[in-house]
C-alpha cells in the first residue's frame, strides 16, 4: 500500500467513531432503512428506482469483514438490509475479505478472472499504474459517461480531485468518500494536548510560534517528569508540524511548484526548516523517545495514560478511549483536560490544515457485468453515497432507534442495544460506497449517551467549524499528487521511514536529507520530475 498506514488509520479512526465509537451506547451504527426513506430523508438526492417492476438480479459484493455481518446472530431478521435488498430487486451475496487480505484477494481475483461484481480496494490512487492496468485491459468497468440517472455519482465524479482517476477520459471507479471536500479532513491530523497541564504551566492560550511551542512542551515536562513531551499515532504524523514551515509536507505525496518546475514535497528545499525543527524536539527529548520503535497508536495510549503532553493523532469519539483515559487519570474529565490544539501560524500569517483527497479507496465493478445488473448496482452505490443514506446509516431509523430534538439527534436506544446487534448485514455493508465523514462533521449525527462522549462530540464539531473558518487547506494541487506516469508510478522511496532516520543520526540534519533525496536518483526520482513536468505542461498545468 504505497500510500502508506497514514490514510488506513485515519479511516479506521472514523470508522471507530461511528461504529466501536458508539457501540457500548447504543448510537450511530451503519444502518439503513429503505422503507423508512421518506421520514430519515435529509438531502432528497437519492436516485429514484422503479425495480419493482424489474427482474431481480444478484450482486456478489466483497468488503472486509463482511461474512460477519451475514453470520452474526438476527442476521435473516435485519430489517434493514431486508429492505435495502426489496429496494433495487436483488440479493445480495457476501464475498469475504478481511484487512489483512483485501488488497492481494482483489490481485489473486483479478488475475484468474473471478473478480466480484462490486468491491473496495486501494488501486487508483496508491497503484495508479495497476488501475490504469486494469482498466486498458477490460479486468474493471468504466462508468457511463452520461451519470444523471446517478445523482449523488455525478456529483462525486465532478470534483476536481477526482478527475486525474480518468483513464483515457473514462472513470473506471467510484471514490469511497470520507468528507465532501479535500479541506474537511482538519481533525484527522489532531494535536491533542492537556490542555490542563499548560494551564498549570502558565500557558493558557495556544502557542504562536514554534518557540513558544517548544517552551510550553519544556514546562510541561518539567511539571511533570519523566513525561513525554510529543507523542504520535505513527510516522507519518510527524508531518501535522511541517503546516507551519512548509504546509504541501503535511501530506507526503504531494508535488509543489519550486522555481517553475515540479518537484515532490520531500525533495524541495523548502522542507528544510521542518526537519531542523524536528531534529530540535528530537534532540532536546521533547519528542518521543519511543517514536521510531512504537507499534501503532502506542503514542496515543501513552497519551490516554497520562504519560504524555501531546498526541499527534488520536481521537475521543470512542467511548472506550475515553473509559481509558477516565481509569488512568481519576477525577479529570476529557472536557476539562483534554484540547484540540491549532497550529502556530507560518510566516505568511496564515494557520494551515491538513489536505488529502476527499475520499479512501474507491469502489471498483468487475467488467463481466451485464448492463442490467451493472445498472443495479450503480443504484445500489449511488444510494449508499447520498445523505440520506448516511442518516440511516449513522443514525438508524428515525423515531425507532433515534428522534430529532431541534436540529440534534437523540438515541432512542436502549443501553444494551446497538445498531450493529439490532442490523449486523447492514453494519457489514455500510461503509461499502462512502466513510460518512461528511455527515458526522455536519454535526447531524446522534449524540452519544455517555455524557463524556458528548461533550467531546460537540467540542470536536465547534473546533472544525472554528478551524474551517479561521485556517486555511495546505495548498495542495491534487492533477499532480494525482498523476500517472510511468517513472511517477514506479518511484517507491520510504520517505518517513528515511525521515525518521536523519531525526535520530547526528550531523547536520539537511545534508543528511538531501544525501538522502539525491540517493533517490538511483530510484527513478529525476525520471519522474521529468515526466511530470512534461504532461503538465502538455496539460497546461502550472
Amino acid at each position: 500500500m504505497r500510500k502508506g498506514k497514514t490514510i488506513v488509520i485515519t479511516a479506521s479512526l472514523i470508522l471507530a467513531a461511528m461504529i466501536a465509537g458508539c457501540s457500548s451506547n447504543g448510537e450511530k451504527e451503519p444502518a439503513a432503512s429503505p422503507s423508512n426513506t421518506a421520514a430519515n430523508s435529509n438531502s432528497g438526492t437519492a436516485s429514484s428506482t422503479n425495480n419493482e417492476v424489474a427482474a431481480p438480479v444478484e450482486l456478489n459484493i466483497s468488503l472486509m469483514g463482511i461474512q460477519d455481518g451475514f453470520d452474526a446472530q438476527g442476521a435473516k431478521e435485519d430489517v434493514l438490509f431486508n429492505d435495502l435488498q426489496k429496494k433495487f430487486n436483488l440479493t445480495i451475496n457476501p464475498v469475504q475479505v478481511t484487512w489483512n487480505d483485501w488488497q492481494e484477494k482483489a490481485k489473486v481475483w483479478a488475475a484468474s478472472g473471478q473478480l466480484p461484481d462490486i468491491f473496495p480496494n486501494a488501486i487508483a490512487v496508491d497503484s495508479p499504474a495497476l488501475y490504469a492496468s486494469w482498466a486498458k485491459q477490460g479486468v474493471i468497468k468504466a462508468l457511463p459517461d452520461d451519470l444523471r440517472k446517478y445523482p449523488n455519482l455525478a456529483r462525486i465524479m465532478e470534483l476536481p480531485s477526482i478527475q486525474p482517476l480518468k483513464v483515457d477520459g473514462k472513470f473506471y471507479t467510484v471514490p469511497r468518500m470520507t468528507y465532501n471536500d479535500s479541506s474537511d479532513w482538519i481533525l484527522d491530523r489532531p494535536i491533542l494536548y492537556r490542555k490542563d497541564w499548560a494551564a498549570q504551566a502558565g500557558f493558557t492560550s495556544e502557542p504562536q510560534s514554534f518557540d513558544e511551542f517548544v517552551a510550553m512542551i519544556k514546562a510541561v515536562q518539567k511539571q511533570h517528569p519523566g513525561t513525554a513531551g510529543i507523542a504520535i499515532m505513527n510516522k507519518d504524523f510527524l508531518n501535522t508540524l511541517f503546516l507551519p514551515t512548509f504546509p504541501e509536507m503535511s501530506n507526503k505525496k504531494s508535488w509543489t511548484n519550486e522555481d517553475g518546475k515540479w518537484v515532490p514535497s520531500f525533495a524541495s528545499s523548502k522542507i528544510n526548516d521542518g526537519i531542523k525543527q524536528l531534529r530540535q524536539l528530537y534532540s532536546e527529548g521533547l519528542l518521543d523517545k519511543d517514536f521510531a520503535i512504537q507499534k501503532e497508536a502506542d503514542g496515543f495510549t501513552k497519551f490516554m495514560n497520562g504519560q504524555a503532553f501531546i498526541s499527534l493523532g488520536g481521537t475521543f469519539a470512542n467511548p472506550t478511549n475515553i473509559e481509558t483515559f477516565s481509569k488512568a487519570n481519576p477525577g479529570v474529565t476529557i472536557a476539562d483536560a483534554v484540547g484540540l490544539m491549532n497550529i502556530w501560524p507560518a510566516a505568511d500569517g496564515n494557520r494551515y490544515t491538513f489536505v488529502e483527497s476527499p475520499f479512501w479507496s474507491e469502489t471498483f465493478f468487475s467488467n463481466k457485468l451485464d448492463d442490467e445488473k451493472f445498472d443495479r448496482a450503480l443504484q445500489l452505490i449511488d444510494y449508499m453515497s447520498s445523505e440520506e443514506y448516511s442518516a440511516l446509516a449513522v443514525n438508524g431509523i428515525l423515531d425507532t432507534d433515534y428522534k430529532m430534538e431541534g436540529d440534534k439527534a437523540v438515541s432512542l436506544l436502549k443501553a444494551d442495544e446497538t445498531l450493529q446487534k439490532k442490523y449486523p448485514v447492514n453494519s457489514a455493508i455500510g461503509f461499502l460506497a462512502q466513510w460518512h465523514g461528511a455527515f458526522n462533521k455536519a454535526g447531524k449525527a446522534v449524540i452519544n449517551t455517555n455524557p463524556d462522549v458528548a461533550a467531546w462530540q460537540v467540542y470536536d464539531h465547534d473546533m472544525f467549524v472554528k478551524f474551517k473558518q479561521e485556517d486555511k487547506p495546505a495548498p495542495i494541487n491534487f492533477d499532480i499528487m494525482l498523476m500517472s506516469t510511468p517513472a511517477k508510478d514506479k518511484l517507491n522511496v520510504n520517505v518517513m521511514d528515511d525521515l525518521v532516520k536523519v531525526i535520530l543520526e547526528k550531523g547536520d540534519p539537511i545534508e543528511l536529507w538531501k544525501a538522502t533525496v539525491k540517493g533517490y536518483d538511483a530510484k527513478g526520482l529525476q525520471e519522474a520530475i521529468a515526466e511530470v513536468n512534461a504532461k503538465a505542461e502538455e496539460l497546461g498545468i502550472k
